[in-house]
Protein backbone atom coordinates (compact mmCIF):
# COMPACT_ATOMS: atom_id res chain seq x y z
CA UNK A 1 0.00 0.00 0.00
CA UNK A 2 1.24 3.43 -1.21
CA UNK A 3 0.04 6.49 0.84
CA UNK A 4 -0.55 9.67 -1.08
CA UNK A 5 1.30 12.54 1.69
CA UNK A 6 1.00 16.17 2.15
CA UNK A 7 3.59 18.03 4.20
CA UNK A 8 2.23 21.30 6.03
CA UNK A 9 5.31 23.23 7.81
CA UNK A 10 5.76 27.14 7.41
CA UNK A 11 9.41 26.30 7.70
CA UNK A 12 10.87 25.75 3.97
CA UNK A 13 14.33 23.81 5.77
CA UNK A 14 11.95 21.46 8.06
CA UNK A 15 9.83 21.08 5.09
CA UNK A 16 12.76 20.25 2.37
CA UNK A 17 14.54 17.85 5.57
CA UNK A 18 11.47 16.00 5.61
CA UNK A 19 11.02 15.67 1.80
CA UNK A 20 14.37 14.26 1.02
CA UNK A 21 13.41 11.55 4.43
CA UNK A 22 10.01 10.64 2.70
CA UNK A 23 12.20 9.73 -0.35
CA UNK A 24 14.25 7.20 1.43
CA UNK A 25 11.12 5.26 3.61
CA UNK A 26 8.72 2.69 2.22
CA UNK A 27 4.92 2.92 1.73
CA UNK A 28 4.53 6.91 1.18
CA UNK A 29 4.42 9.12 -1.72
CA UNK A 30 4.42 12.49 -1.50
CA UNK A 31 1.99 14.85 -3.60
CA UNK A 32 2.11 17.99 -2.22
CA UNK A 33 3.35 20.79 0.31
CA UNK A 34 1.70 23.89 2.15
CA UNK A 35 3.22 26.60 3.99
CA UNK A 36 -0.40 27.17 6.78
CA UNK A 37 -2.93 25.44 7.31
CA UNK A 38 -5.06 27.41 4.99
CA UNK A 39 -3.44 26.48 1.83
CA UNK A 40 -3.78 22.66 3.13
CA UNK A 41 -6.96 22.65 3.73
CA UNK A 42 -7.34 23.67 -0.07
CA UNK A 43 -5.24 21.24 -1.00
CA UNK A 44 -6.90 18.55 0.38
CA UNK A 45 -10.23 19.79 -1.30
CA UNK A 46 -8.77 19.71 -4.59
CA UNK A 47 -6.86 16.74 -4.40
CA UNK A 48 -7.08 13.48 -1.97
CA UNK A 49 -4.39 12.95 0.33
CA UNK A 50 -4.14 9.18 2.74
CA UNK A 51 -2.26 11.14 4.91
CA UNK A 52 -0.91 14.69 6.60
CA UNK A 53 2.69 15.41 8.04
CA UNK A 54 1.54 18.56 10.20
CA UNK A 55 3.31 20.67 12.17
CA UNK A 56 2.03 22.36 15.36
CA UNK A 57 3.10 25.94 15.81
CA UNK A 58 2.52 27.69 13.12
CA UNK A 59 1.83 31.65 11.59
CA UNK A 60 -2.14 32.04 11.44
CA UNK A 61 -3.94 28.68 12.31
CA UNK A 62 -2.17 26.21 14.21
CA UNK A 63 -1.67 22.23 13.90
CA UNK A 64 -4.44 21.45 16.44
CA UNK A 65 -6.99 23.36 15.26
CA UNK A 66 -5.98 22.63 11.46
CA UNK A 67 -6.29 18.55 12.43
CA UNK A 68 -9.99 19.42 13.56
CA UNK A 69 -10.53 21.10 10.39
CA UNK A 70 -9.38 18.48 8.91
CA UNK A 71 -11.28 15.91 10.47
CA UNK A 72 -14.11 17.41 9.04
CA UNK A 73 -13.50 16.88 5.05
CA UNK A 74 -15.09 14.65 2.93
CA UNK A 75 -11.91 12.48 2.42
CA UNK A 76 -10.17 12.55 6.48
CA UNK A 77 -6.70 12.34 5.83
CA UNK A 78 -4.66 10.44 8.61
CA UNK A 79 -2.78 13.39 10.45
CA UNK A 80 1.42 12.37 11.79
CA UNK A 81 2.16 15.44 13.78
CA UNK A 82 5.75 16.93 13.59
CA UNK A 83 6.56 19.25 16.27
CA UNK A 84 9.08 20.18 18.75
CA UNK A 85 6.91 20.61 21.04
CA UNK A 86 5.66 17.78 23.81
CA UNK A 87 2.96 19.61 25.24
CA UNK A 88 0.54 18.46 22.28
CA UNK A 89 0.52 14.89 22.53
CA UNK A 90 -1.93 14.61 24.53
CA UNK A 91 -4.72 16.89 22.66
CA UNK A 92 -3.17 15.53 19.25
CA UNK A 93 -4.45 11.39 20.24
CA UNK A 94 -7.78 12.71 21.70
CA UNK A 95 -8.00 13.87 17.81
CA UNK A 96 -7.12 10.62 16.52
CA UNK A 97 -3.56 11.27 15.41
CA UNK A 98 -1.72 8.62 13.53
CA UNK A 99 1.56 9.04 15.26
CA UNK A 100 3.16 11.85 17.06
CA UNK A 101 6.86 12.53 15.74
CA UNK A 102 9.05 15.02 17.69
CA UNK A 103 11.71 16.89 15.84
CA UNK A 104 14.81 16.27 14.90
CA UNK A 105 12.58 13.43 13.20
CA UNK A 106 14.36 9.71 12.61
CA UNK A 107 14.17 8.25 9.87
CA UNK A 108 12.91 5.42 12.26
CA UNK A 109 10.37 7.10 13.70
CA UNK A 110 9.21 8.14 10.56
CA UNK A 111 8.72 4.75 8.60
CA UNK A 112 7.19 3.43 12.25
CA UNK A 113 4.40 6.39 11.69
CA UNK A 114 3.83 5.39 7.86
CA UNK A 115 3.54 1.64 9.07
CA UNK A 116 1.04 2.80 11.42
CA UNK A 117 -0.88 4.74 9.12
CA UNK A 118 -1.06 2.17 6.40
CA UNK A 119 -2.17 -0.17 8.87
CA UNK A 120 -4.99 1.94 10.24
CA UNK A 121 -5.97 2.35 6.13
CA UNK A 122 -6.29 -0.98 6.09
CA UNK A 123 -8.23 -1.45 8.89
CA UNK A 124 -10.28 1.40 7.71
CA UNK A 125 -11.14 -0.50 4.45
CA UNK A 126 -11.77 -3.65 5.92
CA UNK A 127 -14.34 -1.99 8.64
CA UNK A 128 -16.26 0.09 5.66
CA UNK A 129 -16.58 -3.87 3.67
CA UNK A 130 -17.53 -5.31 6.62
CA UNK A 131 -20.46 -1.87 7.01
CA UNK A 132 -21.18 -1.66 3.44
CA UNK A 133 -23.05 1.24 2.56
CA UNK A 134 -23.81 2.30 5.87
CA UNK A 135 -23.04 5.78 5.67
CA UNK A 136 -22.37 5.95 9.25
CA UNK A 137 -18.78 7.39 9.27
CA UNK A 138 -17.40 5.19 11.37
CA UNK A 139 -14.86 3.96 8.36
CA UNK A 140 -13.19 7.35 8.01
CA UNK A 141 -9.82 7.68 9.07
CA UNK A 142 -10.35 10.74 12.27
CA UNK A 143 -12.64 7.75 13.41
CA UNK A 144 -11.04 4.99 13.38
CA UNK A 145 -7.74 6.70 14.45
CA UNK A 146 -9.86 7.71 17.04
CA UNK A 147 -11.17 4.32 17.73
CA UNK A 148 -7.77 2.84 18.22
CA UNK A 149 -7.05 5.85 20.31
CA UNK A 150 -7.30 3.88 22.26
CA UNK A 151 -4.19 2.36 20.71
CA UNK A 152 -2.28 5.69 20.97
CA UNK A 153 -3.28 6.91 24.41
CA UNK A 154 -6.38 9.09 23.16
CA UNK A 155 -8.31 9.61 26.04
CA UNK A 156 -11.96 9.31 25.76
CA UNK A 157 -14.91 11.79 26.61
CA UNK A 158 -14.61 13.60 29.70
CA UNK A 159 -17.61 11.62 30.80
CA UNK A 160 -15.93 8.61 31.11
CA UNK A 161 -12.98 6.90 33.03
CA UNK A 162 -9.76 7.03 31.42
CA UNK A 163 -8.70 4.06 29.10
CA UNK A 164 -5.22 5.37 28.20
CA UNK A 165 -2.67 7.82 29.71
CA UNK A 166 -0.44 9.17 27.12
CA UNK A 167 3.66 9.07 28.66
CA UNK A 168 6.97 10.14 27.08
CA UNK A 169 9.06 7.12 26.45
CA UNK A 170 12.34 8.67 25.21
CA UNK A 171 11.36 10.76 22.08
CA UNK A 172 8.59 8.57 21.80
CA UNK A 173 4.71 9.05 23.29
CA UNK A 174 3.45 5.60 24.34
CA UNK A 175 0.31 4.92 25.40
CA UNK A 176 -0.17 3.39 28.96
CA UNK A 177 -3.44 1.45 29.45
CA UNK A 178 -4.46 2.87 32.47
CA UNK A 179 -5.22 -1.54 33.58
CA UNK A 180 -2.02 -1.91 33.49
CA UNK A 181 -0.26 1.07 35.57
CA UNK A 182 0.63 -0.01 38.96
CA UNK A 183 0.73 3.24 40.32
CA UNK A 184 1.22 6.84 39.74
CA UNK A 185 3.82 9.54 41.72
CA UNK A 186 4.12 13.10 41.16
CA UNK A 187 7.36 14.58 41.78
CA UNK A 188 7.63 18.60 41.59
CA UNK A 189 5.34 19.59 38.18
CA UNK A 190 6.59 16.23 36.80
CA UNK A 191 3.93 12.42 36.86
CA UNK A 192 5.73 9.72 36.83
CA UNK A 193 3.46 6.00 35.14
CA UNK A 194 4.62 2.76 36.90
CA UNK A 195 3.80 -0.44 34.52
CA UNK A 196 4.76 -3.81 35.60
CA UNK A 197 8.48 -3.29 34.02
CA UNK A 198 9.38 0.59 33.32
CA UNK A 199 8.44 4.19 34.70
CA UNK A 200 7.65 6.60 31.65
CA UNK A 201 6.68 10.38 32.35
CA UNK A 202 3.01 10.76 31.92
CA UNK A 203 2.51 14.42 29.83
CA UNK A 204 -0.83 14.98 31.75
CA UNK A 205 -1.10 18.52 33.40
CA UNK A 206 -1.43 17.38 37.29
CA UNK A 207 -1.48 14.51 39.44
CA UNK A 208 -4.92 16.37 40.34
CA UNK A 209 -6.05 15.97 36.77
CA UNK A 210 -5.50 12.52 36.64
CA UNK A 211 -6.94 11.13 39.42
CA UNK A 212 -10.31 13.16 38.54
CA UNK A 213 -10.08 11.49 34.80
CA UNK A 214 -9.58 8.09 36.59
CA UNK A 215 -12.37 8.17 38.80
CA UNK A 216 -14.51 4.45 38.95
CA UNK A 217 -11.55 2.78 37.52
CA UNK A 218 -9.49 1.08 40.72
CA UNK A 219 -7.41 3.64 41.37
CA UNK A 220 -6.59 5.21 45.26
CA UNK A 221 -4.76 8.23 46.15
CA UNK A 222 -2.82 6.68 48.99
CA UNK A 223 -0.82 9.64 49.23
CA UNK A 224 -0.83 13.17 48.51
CA UNK A 225 2.20 11.95 46.00
CA UNK A 226 0.86 8.67 45.01
CA UNK A 227 -2.28 7.13 43.01
CA UNK A 228 -2.42 3.59 42.86
CA UNK A 229 -4.09 0.51 41.21
CA UNK A 230 -5.54 -1.24 44.08
CA UNK A 231 -6.03 -4.37 41.60
CA UNK A 232 -1.91 -3.89 41.60
CA UNK A 233 -1.70 -4.23 45.11
CA UNK A 234 0.29 -7.52 46.36
CA UNK A 235 0.49 -6.84 50.14
CA UNK A 236 -0.69 -4.28 52.47
CA UNK A 237 2.26 -3.97 55.04
CA UNK A 238 1.53 -2.74 58.91
CA UNK A 239 4.09 -0.35 59.92
CA UNK A 240 4.77 0.56 63.55
CA UNK A 241 3.90 3.58 63.81
CA UNK A 242 -0.03 2.40 62.73
CA UNK A 243 0.60 3.61 59.49
CA UNK A 244 0.50 1.43 56.35
CA UNK A 245 2.51 0.27 53.07
CA UNK A 246 1.11 -1.17 49.54
CA UNK A 247 3.39 -2.99 48.13
CA UNK A 248 3.13 -3.45 44.64
CA UNK A 249 3.20 -6.15 41.98
CA UNK A 250 5.62 -4.98 39.91
CA UNK A 251 8.97 -6.17 39.08
CA UNK A 252 10.78 -3.85 41.77
CA UNK A 253 8.24 -4.77 44.85
CA UNK A 254 7.41 -1.11 44.97
CA UNK A 255 6.41 0.12 48.28
CA UNK A 256 3.96 2.86 48.46
CA UNK A 257 3.30 4.53 51.80
CA UNK A 258 -0.41 5.51 52.77
CA UNK A 259 -0.71 8.46 54.29
CA UNK A 260 -2.65 8.71 57.93
CA UNK A 261 -5.64 10.60 56.66
CA UNK A 262 -6.12 7.64 53.75
CA UNK A 263 -5.74 5.14 56.25
CA UNK A 264 -9.58 4.67 57.40
CA UNK A 265 -10.68 4.82 53.58
CA UNK A 266 -7.72 2.26 52.67
CA UNK A 267 -9.44 -0.25 55.01
CA UNK A 268 -13.17 0.58 54.05
CA UNK A 269 -12.25 -0.48 50.36
CA UNK A 270 -10.08 -3.54 50.92
CA UNK A 271 -12.46 -4.76 53.85
CA UNK A 272 -9.93 -4.81 56.80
Amino acid sequence: MILRALIVDDEPRARSHLRDMLGDVDGVELVGEASTALEAEKLLLAVEHDLVFLDIRMPGMDGISAAEIFASLPKTPFVVFTTAYEEYAARAFELGAADYLMKPISKVRLQQAIDRACELKMGGEALAADAGASGDGTDSPAAIGREAGGARGAGPAPTKPLEYVTARRGERMVPARVEDIVYLRVDGETVYVRTGDETLVALAPSMDQLERSMTGTGFFRAHRSYLVNLRKVAEVALLTNRTYELVMNDALGSRVPVSRRKAVELRELLGF
